[in-house]
């Protein structure tokens, strides 16, 4: 019996700056499995984040703050949307409504909380 593949097939080269790459891939694949997929994740450090909430703040507190911000981004989106046409102002639109959705789901809760 005749082989046709050679034994064993040969691989074409590749230069360095290829196999470097190829590498490189490699490793970002690993880093990036690595992070996803291995238990524990790295704990966030609260120094590092942006806006620290303080442990200390109530529901309702945190409920109307947030219904505040909530109005402050629906009347942002709302402006830059009017200075627009097309496409772009739609999108920016649809912004406005999904805000003002949150927005009333937070209004509700609130009115179902029991006031002291």
């Amino acid at each position: 019996m005749k082989k046709i593949v050679p034994d064993p097939p040969t691989l074409p080269l590749l230069d360095a700056a290829q196999c470097n790459d190829v590498l490189l891939d490699r490793a970002a694949a690993e880093r990036a499995l690595d992070f996803y997929l291995l238990e524990p994740k790295p704990p966030r450090h609260v120094d590092l984040a942006t806006y620290v909430i303080p442990d200390s703040v109530n529901l309702e507190a945190a409920l109307a703050q947030a219904s505040d911000l909530l109005r402050c981004a629906g009347a942002s989106a709302s402006e830059a949307g009017n200075g627009m046409s097309g496409h772009a102002r739609s999108l920016v639109l649809s912004t406005v409504h999904l805000v003002e959705l949150a927005r009333a789901y937070v209004d509700k809760s609130l009115d179902g909380l029991t006031t002291h």
